[in-house]
């Protein structure tokens, strides 16, 4: 006997067709609700084909109308407009051709074109097919899925789409997403309407987690409303949900959110273990997509006091090369006798002291617990390294290698990339070379560290090659570029002028997301509006006063004695000066500040600042322009913090709400540092022999500093000038050459 679910449909494609037809969600929630309240009287549940569903209402008996209720005529109309929608046979063909298969961006075409207007399914079409031409490839041959689509619209720019602004690539890739959303089998929307017509033992379910969510988490809410819906679609019940479907519905998640939504899905998994604990269902439990950290934390007291001590021993002896010790600890108490010839503190003679970053003596620490814990954790080392000369064993440090190595495989794969195994990885050769300073300077014997040093040159991915010395010895050659990957691609798409264009315009874009309010006419900025004006006042500083680093910018005091800004009362220029006790290189800073950015400045401090004053808890008297939580004082050394309600802004934080706005607003994908590299850019497209100029602007102490990060860009520099000179030698040499035919007749006459 045939199937002729196959053939005419079953309820489920009913279904399907009504998620395809233009109408209103609580309209679709309501007649879909009327499907499977009339499918559940007819059956008791199960599927029937639509042709029997729809028959029954033309011959509704009375003992059918006592079982869907009250409602029953409510119902019964709502089924019949299931039928209209089930009668349009393109709509119908498409949900049939849909089932049981990975849908396609020609499917997705279609379906916009069924439940889109003329207008915008042509719009949409069109934006779907440059997708796939920017992948060389038709759209019949990639799969519609969100999983597989985000990625590509991420690494989208306004160029690739054809268009010239950020605002017009955001309405395609909102056009994309939504026809893809109509195909896409793991879709669901979430709505609170919608949780209307999933089964009883779904909504009792998600009233416990309900009850288990703190109100304000309105985002985990709806991750388990997401959750039921795709469940009861794929005919699952709270208890029958296996791992697999977490981890696809955990994909998704990650897939069409933001990065912030891992910590929201972790927050859901904790609830739902909790409920699922308590009500004691087989249900499986979240496995919460994990951090990107190359390697799981460690705590500093797990490491064996043996090898603490002698770390911590070395770390008090360090001190920062900017205001640790004031000058007056070096002097003796003799005022007659300066006692410059030894170094005196607390009146006896102390031990030489090591000038390290306090990021550096962090860095330190985090070598040794690192390499600690994945040789505790690594079942070829034997014995377990208990005292820090014990770390310098090469068990212990391939140990170390395999499992950055291990974690960075699972992070590339995880993205759907080939995992490259002979490519170095850098941070396994930082975590080594940290390990070799802290031996070199506890004194540890050169046979145990002569191993490590030349592991460190076989790991360091900037070692291109060796040589055969003169003496006799080895030598190693070293690229000259020092710019990282991730920034160097970031400073790439600035090669297009569009690009260009964009960040210049960037500050004024921003600057008038923020300004919305006055528009709107409300009383004060929200957060989100003074976190647009912050970036802005961020860019115009980068473009048109000077390229801070990103601490000196987290760390700008715009009030007090030690104030960097000296802003004008009226209209006019203003100032910026930083001490070389709080700079890098210990060069300071001293600019003049254009009157346009000075008016921005002025109107933020008014405005904008406190907004984030009153969020961050600030004390009246903070001296920061962009107050927070911080309170290292680097200029003051370990023992300098700031007192809380003082502090500033993390500038890990700054950089991230910066890159945030800059990829929504402009379509730029940067962050604070890659601004500095911006500037020298710029330079040396205009003028390429000013390698002295991005020097000054950016603050370097050495040419040859700013000279290795931009060796590409001299590169580049090398062979237009060569061109150029090129061209005008070969003019000049024609211009002297004098070409004459001379006939054989002539010759001959």
């Amino acid at each position: 006997m045939l199937d002729n679910s196959q053939t005419g449909g079953s309820t489920a494609d009913v279904i399907a067709v009504l998620r395809l037809t233009q109408m209103s969600a609580n309209t679709r929630a309501a007649t879909i609700a009327a499907v499977r309240t009339l499918r559940a009287a007819l059956t008791g549940g199960p599927d029937l084909t639509a042709s029997d569903f729809f028959h029954a209402l033309e011959y509704v008996t009375p003992e059918l109308r006592e079982k869907l209720g009250a409602r029953h005529s409510q119902i019964l109309s709502d089924v019949r407009r299931a039928e209209r929608a089930w009668a349009d046979m393109s709509r119908r063909e498409l949900a049939l051709r849909l089932r049981g298969r990975l849908p396609t961006l020609e499917d997705a075409i279609a379906a916009s074109g069924s439940v889109l207007p003329q207008d915008a399914a042509q719009r949409t079409e069109n934006a779907l097919r440059q997708l796939a031409a920017k992948q060389a490839t038709a759209p019949g041959e990639i799969t519609a899925t969100a999983v597989l689509i985000e990625p590509l619209l991420r690494r989208l720019r306004p160029e690739d789409l054809n268009v010239t602004s950020a605002k017009s690539l955001k309405n395609k890739l909102t056009l994309i997403r939504s026809a893809v959303k109509l195909v896409d089998p793991n879709a669901v929307s979430g709505r609170e309407a919608d949780v209307e017509t999933l089964p009883k033992v779904w909504r009792e379910f998600l009233k416990k987690l309900s009850d288990r969510t703190p109100d304000h988490a309105q985002a985990e809410l709806a991750i388990f409303r997401r959750l039921a819906l795709r469940a009861d679609r794929d005919g699952l019940v709270p208890g029958e949900v296996h791992r697999s479907f977490l981890e696809d519905f955990t994909a998704q998640e990650i897939a069409t959110k933001s990065d912030s939504h891992r910590e929201k899905l972790r927050r859901a998994g904790r609830i739902w273990t909790e409920a699922v604990e308590e009500t004691g269902l087989a249900a499986a439990l979240f496995e919460n997509a994990g951090s990107g950290k190359r390697l799981p934390d460690v705590s500093w007291s797990d490491v064996p006091e043996a090898i603490r001590a002698r770390v911590d021993a070395l770390t008090d002896r360090m001190v920062a090369p900017q205001g640790d010790l004031p000058w007056s600890s070096f002097i003796e108490e003799d005022e007659d006798d300066l006692g410059l010839g030894d170094l005196v503190v607390g009146g006896a003679v102390s031990e030489p002291i090591l000038t390290r970053e306090p990021g550096t003596q962090r860095n330190l620490r985090d070598a040794v617990k690192r390499v600690w814990h994945a040789s505790e954790t690594a079942a070829a080392v034997k014995p377990k390294p208990r005292a820090l000369e014990d770390l310098f064993t090469q068990e212990c440090l391939l140990a170390t290698v395999a499992a950055i190595r291990a974690k960075r495989r699972a992070r590339v794969e995880a993205r759907g990339e080939s995992w490259e195994a002979h490519k170095k990885g850098r941070y396994e050769c930082s975590i080594v070379q940290a390990l070799y300073s802290v031996g070199k300077s506890c004194d540890l014997h050169e046979a145990l560290l002569e191993p490590v040093r030349a592991l460190t040159l076989k790991l360091d991915p900037s070692v291109v090659g060796s040589k055969l010395k003169a003496d006799g010895s080895v030598g190693y050659v070293y690229e000259d570029r020092k710019i990282g990957r991730h920034h160097e691609n970031m400073l790439r798409q600035f090669n297009d002028e569009s690009a260009l264009r964009r960040w210049f315009e960037a500050p004024g874009e921003l600057w008038k997301q923020a300004e919305r309010w006055v528009r709107q006419g409300r009383q004060r900025p929200t957060l989100a509006q003074a976190g647009l004006a912050r970036s802005a006042v961020i860019a115009q500083l980068e473009q048109r006063v000077t390229p801070l680093r990103r601490s000196n910018l987290a760390r700008l005091r715009a009030f007090g004695d030690q104030s960097h800004l000296s802003l004008p009362i009226g209209e006019g220029k203003g100032t910026l000066i930083l001490p070389a006790s709080e700079m890098k290189n210990l060069r300071s800073v001293h600019v003049t500040i254009d009157p346009e950015t000075a008016r921005m400045l002025k109107r933020f401090i008014a405005v904008y600042r406190p907004v984030f004053a009153e969020h961050a808890r600030a004390h009246p008297e903070n001296e920061h322009l962009f107050p927070g939580a911080a309170r290292e004082r680097k200029e003051r050394g370990k023992e300098g913090g700031y007192a809380p309600g003082f502090g500033y802004m993390t500038r890990e934080k700054l950089s991230q709400r910066f890159r945030q706005h800059i990829w929504k607003h402009c379509q730029l994908r940067m962050d604070l540092q890659v601004m500095r590299h911006i500037a020298g850019k710029v330079i040396l497209d205009m003028d390429p022999s000013a390698m002295g100029l991005v020097q000054e602007v950016l603050g370097h102490k050495r040419i040859e500093t700013t000279r290795s990060y931009y060796a590409e860009v001299n590169k580049f520099v090398a062979q237009k000038n060569y061109l150029k000179l090129l061209d005008q030698y070969s003019r000049r040499v024609m211009s002297h050459v004098d070409f004459r035919v001379v006939l054989e007749q002539d010759l001959e006459n």
